[in-house]
């Protein structure tokens, strides 16, 4: 009787452990959006939880798209529709209400975009780890939403068109974002709320662009290149904090700086700063 019960119990985990490796064998999949003839990209991405990685490439094909993930705690959706000359890629991933134990490898993705199409983004990041190199597409317009996710957003590459707005609305995160000059843009908005951000201006400019940053409860370190026409407006209070680096005191007034060429120049940065309850330091790199 022992021997049969112990045969039933080494059967039973036995059987129990071939269940868990099937549940927690990842999935992966590759997806390859092919060429159209299109005049407008418009992608929305939706990303809960994970690691994501986007990068730009001279390709025909208008994405392809590496995923590995955990099927049991991951739902992933990813569709192609056009639109008469417009193009619409919608990418979903979301965290399965069912799904425990979540690690940022259950969700892995690798996104390689054209530079070959005229793209606006609506990018919702959940909380995720993010490097994001967007140099050399033609972007027309961002909207981005970050919660509690950690990353990078950068522009590689100068953007062949102008972008039109740019709109970035941050959380309780930590994101740097590098060469914003290089996205070419007419109006930059960002809003961070609890988190610590870096925001480097430097790049290519060919136009006057405008940016408006708008701090709460967090804290940022904003990097200005020290030979672009800049006028710069920054508001505090007496329960928030804002330091110049490397400039003259005796260029400043009251958080107001305008650089001698600064209305004579037909490229240059005009950026207005608010903060609550937060702190800036904004650094003039040689």
């Amino acid at each position: 009787m022992n021997t049969l019960r112990i045969a039933i119990v080494a059967i039973t985990v036995i059987l129990l452990s071939a269940v868990l490796a099937v549940a927690d064998e990842y999935v992966t999949r590759e997806e390859v959006f092919p060429q159209d003839s299109i005049s407008l990209l418009s992608i929305n991405a939706d990303f809960g939880a994970g690691d994501l990685r986007v990068r730009a490439d001279d390709i025909a094909d208008i994405a392809r798209i590496d995923i590995e993930y955990d099927a049991e705690k991951i739902k992933v959706d990813l569709v192609y529709e056009k639109d008469d000359d417009i193009g619409f890629l919608d990418l979903m991933s979301k965290r399965n209400r069912d799904g425990d134990g979540f690690d940022t490898e259950d969700n892995m993705w690798d996104v390689v975009l054209s530079t070959r199409y005229s793209t606006e983004f609506e990018l919702d990041l959940g909380a995720c780890r993010a490097d994001l190199d967007l140099g050399g597409i033609p972007i027309e317009m961002i909207n981005l939403d970050v919660g509690a996710a950690k990353g990078i957003l950068t522009f590689g590459k100068p953007n062949p068109i102008k972008a039109e707005k740019i709109s970035i609305d941050a959380g309780a995160a930590s994101i740097t974002m590098e060469k914003l000059g290089n996205a070419n843009f007419s109006h930059l908005n960002f809003d961070g709320g609890l988190g610590k951000f870096k925001l480097d201006f430097d790049g290519v400019y060919t136009q006057k662009s405008k940016a408006h940053v708008s701090l709460g409860m967090g804290s940022a370190i904003i990097h200005l290149p020290a030979d672009l026409p800049i006028r710069i407006e920054a508001g505090d209070n007496f329960l928030s904090s804002i330091d110049f680096k490397n400039v003259d005191r005796d260029q400043l007034d009251d958080g107001y700086y305008e650089s001698e060429d600064f209305r004579s120049s037909e490229i240059s940065l005009d950026l207005q700063i608010e903060v609550g309850l937060g702190s800036v330091d904004i650094i003039f790199d040689d």
